[in-house]
């Protein structure tokens, strides 16, 4: 959680931006309390994300053995991978008391993925990576084809895409919503929840301006469940219950995100399409590994 979108600096009213009309409100107790927004229609969750990981890894692992180089193996593909859905939840930094008390701002999770790993510990030499990017030069495969433009990683990109629509990406399109955070961050019913927050901390004896800035502190920026952390994460959390904060500043991102995707709508329409490609594909893919 440390780290993630350290953007408290951009906090602060601006009279000047039109801010959408809210919808509703829901009372944010637990993370379990926190509605799907808008934006996640448009992303692959986390089921939906390992199974295109994996396909690409597979359609990698085809392509390299063309060529006489190795790659992932079939262990190693459908080895434990971290978490690599959209996790809404972060957005708000912390907000399940049980966790603030046992880790402080940490994030036990992401520490369990690093242990975890996904490929087994496979790094690739000089030699396969400059046929996988593309960049090897008179290579041949068994069939005796050159190696195509950009390499095995265009020839995946390429099969993953199949039946979309050019030039959309949807597992880019999540940068486009965070583009967004900043504007939330200034909208007023916000920075008024942020208000109220921050007379709540100062009460319990922490002096912080939003929950960005008590999540980004320095002092513990490494995850580090420390006295100090846990006790500023506890605050933290009680603080944004008693007022709502999450439940405020979630309606005013949901509301920024819809207006977004109605000014865009073909555009969505778009990404809708080839994140329908990408998941039939990865089934496709898999269902033949």
């Amino acid at each position: 959680m440390v780290g993630v979108l350290a953007l408290a600096g951009c906090a602060g009213g601006d009279g000047d931006e039109e801010e959408p009309p809210l919808g509703q409100t829901p009372k944010v107790m637990r993370p379990a309390d926190v509605p799907s927004l808008p934006m996640n229609q448009y992303v692959l969750d986390e089921k939906e994300m390992r199974a295109y990981t994996q396909a690409q890894a597979v359609l990698s692992r085809r392509c390299m053995e063309r060529f006489g180089m190795s790659w992932l193996t079939d262990a190693q593909v459908t080895a434990d991978l971290p978490n690599l859905g959209a996790d809404p939840v972060r957005y708000f930094t912390i907000i399940d008391a049980e966790a603030a008390r046992l880790h402080g701002y940490g994030d036990p999770d992401g520490q369990d993925a690093k242990e975890k790993g996904g490929t087994g510990g496979y790094e690739p030499t000089a030699a396969e990576r400059a046929v996988y990017d593309g960049t090897a030069k008179g290579v041949t495969d068994t069939a005796g084809k050159p190696l195509p433009e950009g390499g095995c990683a265009a020839e995946v990109d390429k099969e993953m895409k199949l039946g979309g629509a050019e030039g959309v990406n949807p597992l880019t399109v999540g940068n486009e919503f965070y583009s967004l955070y900043a504007k939330v961050l200034r909208d007023s019913r916000v920075t008024g929840a942020f208000t109220n927050w921050s007379a709540c901390m100062k009460e319990k004896g922490f002096a912080y301006q939003t929950p960005l800035d008590a999540a980004n502190d320095t002092e513990w920026k490494s995850g580090a469940a420390t006295r100090a952390a846990i006790a500023v994460a506890t605050a933290d959390v009680a603080c944004k219950q008693k007022h709502n904060t999450v439940g405020i500043w979630y309606a005013a991102m949901a509301a920024h995100q819809n207006a977004y995707i109605e000014k865009k709508a073909e555009h969505f329409s778009e990404v809708l399409a080839n994140k329908k490609a990408l998941v039939e594909n990865s089934a496709r893919i898999m269902q033949g590994a």
